[in-house]
């Protein structure tokens, strides 16, 4: 008689408002989902400043979307009312992104390659920049390379933070449940859930797979202990999945 595998358990960590799509993806491909954000998305630090500037983005050349939840925090300040942008290029990093300021009534006319990062996005923008005033819609902290290097190139760069993360309240207890799997999408999110299941962490250290989005972020996790790993791809949800499928075979 046929045996049936049992699924794996993989360890969902991303924001609450962000794991539908992972979690769709995860069970299609047979994997169990097990939902424990560890990252809280909170409303802008300065949200009066952050009005002012949204509402003056026609004054930009381009006007970088950081994540999903950089273009709907952004929509909420500006109370689903944006500015006409005329010549202002939007720019989504990701087709995430981009999915999401399309839903908001914005068409964004630069999308990054794979890998989705912002090392692909700079081999889209303008090699010479001198004069060209760029923002950067992002949350709180975060990496400052695409500033660091756009400013390189002569580009006049702001950033605009418009939501902050911190440590979410859990909404579970782990269980016992052995778990296979653990995604990790930025370096918040390893070092969140050291803070949130700091007792646990040597149990999935030696037992879980990490399954990251860069080499990057896989690097820092060898340095806080995490050695069994999976890179994916590409930046995204799909990038994972594919990872543990691969991991699999």
């Amino acid at each position: 008689m046929p045996t049936h595998e049992p699924k794996k358990n993989v360890l969902v960590t991303r924001p609450a408002e962000q794991t539908a799509n992972l979690s769709a993806l995860l069970t299609e491909a047979g994997f169990q989902p097990i939902l424990y954000p560890t990252i809280g998305i909170f409303p802008a630090p300065n949200p009066l400043v952050a009005q002012q500037v949204l509402s003056n983005l026609p004054f930009y050349n381009y006007v970088i979307f950081i994540s999903p939840n950089a273009a709907l925090q952004a929509d909420l300040l500006l109370q689903q009312k944006w500015p006409s942008l005329g010549a202002t290029t939007l720019v989504a990093i990701g087709p995430k992104t981009a999915s999401t300021l399309n839903q908001l009534g914005q068409s964004p006319l630069i999308i990054a390659n794979k890998p989705f990062n912002s090392e692909a996005l700079l081999d889209q923008l303008p090699t010479h920049s001198k004069q060209l005033r760029c923002l950067i819609v992002k949350g709180q902290g975060g990496r400052q390379f695409l500033a660091e290097q756009l400013k390189k190139k002569g580009m006049h760069v702001s950033t605009l933070d418009v939501y902050s993360r911190g440590l979410p309240q859990p909404t579970q207890e782990l269980s016992s449940k052995t778990i296979s799997y653990v995604t990790i999408t930025s370096q918040l999110a390893l070092d969140n859930l050291y803070q949130l299941i700091p007792e646990k962490m040597k149990t999935l250290q030696q037992h879980a797979t990490f399954v990251f989005y860069s080499q990057r972020i896989a690097n820092y996790a060898s340095q806080r202990g995490c050695h069994q790993c999976l890179i994916s791809h590409e930046a995204s949800d799909a990038g994972l999945v594919s990872a543990l499928l691969n991991a699999k075979k």
